[in-house]
């Protein structure tokens, strides 16, 4: 998708950015605050403008794909069936033009052509009880953390928020790198302890199968410490050094892969506010468990704006991934009409208990091979209410005929979602802009800043 690049903006442009986002995001407040599941009981169709009802009514799921996300099956040309209202289509454009750029598109990484489920740029022992995406995850970002440990001269990499440790093994058995892996959860890191030997013990069977292959340097396993992050305070731990460097103080790279909540925020602060970290390689996700206030905003200037507040609902929105979504839509799978029949399902709820509004309804299996009603029925129960409830058959199936007005609301919230999310990453970057500014002196040596991520989650 065409959009913005951070690097290509200056600082006055950066925050005119930020300026511009929150008017555009204050403009379409209605459609991010709306919940898709209220799309019948509040009757989300009808808030849009009428010329927007017409142009989006009737459209199948790879219509919209194409015309309003803007994302073609191959080889398809974007042709409308009618004239769209220019509001319409300034929003499609809007939403484009002031996002950050995210690439690459979403795409099949080449490293899984020949086989979808092993990536063919890590080796066997690096892949074991690692699922695809993780392998691609980690060999990308573990390969860009090496090049800026090198780059800045790092002796110390901290992974914070290591969870089983995959990404740790890969930089410290894989990359040779000096690796620190903090976790708060006990059992995730006896585990990762385990499968620091079990990889141990796989590449010594390697050598040992290739003599050829000889090991230059000894194999150092990363150092699992079990802490809790606080993101409000400095973390001594995270700051010890494993090894005393030979000269001055430690360099420290900090990275985190899925860094969730105000996890990636405790990196920034600490990145900006110690010395001795000279690096940091973030992938934040989980927008939606930010602190708030704490969290977002942290630049002064964004807090400074009207309009900046972004609730939790449109937090959670920034966390889909809208190249998926469209993927899905031209796929036009059945699967799709799980939103239609959640809101359906709603009006039944309000009518039983008027004060039980969204309940949390855990997984109904295989949705698509289900009657609306019995959709529903399932859906009651897990709610705590009669699932033999009398039902108004003719007004869910009604509610179901509107499956593509359900799939074009959701379609147009996720449209901004990008919007929102570059203003969190923005926010983020002038906040380390504004620390530099204050704290930085002529002997302070530079730092690295990468606070970004692409549409998919994965490290640029």
């Amino acid at each position: 998708m065409p959009g913005i690049s951070a690097r290509g903006l200056s600082h006055e442009g950066r925050r005119q950015l930020a300026v511009n986002l929150t008017r555009v995001l204050a403009l379409y407040r209605s459609i991010l605050d709306a919940y898709i599941i209220e799309f019948f009981t509040d009757n989300l169709w009808d808030t849009l403008p009428c010329s927007w009802q017409e142009a989006l009514d009737g459209l199948n799921p790879p219509q919209l794909a194409t015309m309003l996300l803007g994302m073609p099956g191959e080889g398809e040309v974007i042709r409308y069936r009618s004239v769209w209202p220019l509001t319409l289509l300034a929003l499609k454009s809007t939403a484009c033009a002031l996002a950050f750029t995210r690439t690459p598109g979403f795409q099949t990484p080449s490293e899984f052509l020949e086989n979808p489920s092993q990536s063919s740029r890590l080796t066997a022992p690096f892949r074991k009880h690692v699922r695809p995406k993780k392998q691609h995850e980690i060999r990308r970002l573990g390969e860009l953390v090496k090049k800026l440990s090198d780059f800045t001269g790092c002796t110390q990499v901290v992974d914070v928020g290591s969870g089983q440790g995959h990404l740790s093994r890969f930089m410290a058995l894989g990359l040779g790198l000096m690796v620190k892996s903090i976790e708060g959860d006990q059992r995730l890191v006896e585990r990762a302890q385990r499968l620091d030997q079990e990889l141990l013990q796989a590449l010594e069977k390697e050598e040992k199968r290739n003599p050829q292959v000889v090991q230059t340097s000894p194999r150092h396993s990363p150092h699992h410490v079990v802490r809790w992050v606080d993101p409000t305070a400095l973390c001594e731990e995270l700051l010890l050094p494993l090894e005393n460097p030979c000269q001055g103080r430690a360099r420290l790279l900090l990275t985190g892969l899925h860094a969730c909540g105000d996890l990636s925020v405790a990196l920034l602060r600490h990145f900006s506010c110690c010395p001795e970290v000279v690096a940091l390689a973030s992938v934040g996700c989980c927008y939606m468990k930010l602190s708030d206030p704490g969290g977002y905003p942290l630049s002064q200037w964004v807090a400074g704006l009207p309009g900046y507040e972004l609730p939790y609902r449109l937090r959670e929105g920034a966390c889909h991934a809208l190249e998926e979504y469209a993927e899905r839509l031209q796929k036009a799978g059945p699967g799709l009409r799980t939103h239609c029949y959640r809101a359906a399902l709603e009006t039944v709820i309000r009518r039983a208990r008027p004060e039980l509004r969204r309940p949390g309804v855990q997984g109904i299996p295989r949705v698509h091979e289900l009657k609306i009603e019995e959709y529903v029925q399932r859906g009651l129960q897990r709610v705590g209410l009669d699932p033999q409830l009398p039902l108004n058959l003719a007004a869910l199936q009604a509610h179901q005929a509107q499956e593509n007005r359900v799939v074009a609301f959701f379609s147009l919230a996720l449209l901004l979602a990008p919007l929102v999310e570059t203003l969190i990453l923005l926010d983020r970057l002038l906040y380390l802009q504004e620390q530099a500014w204050v704290t930085e002196t002529p002997s302070r040596k530079k730092k690295i800043k990468i606070p970004a991520k692409s549409a998919s989650g994965e490290p640029p």
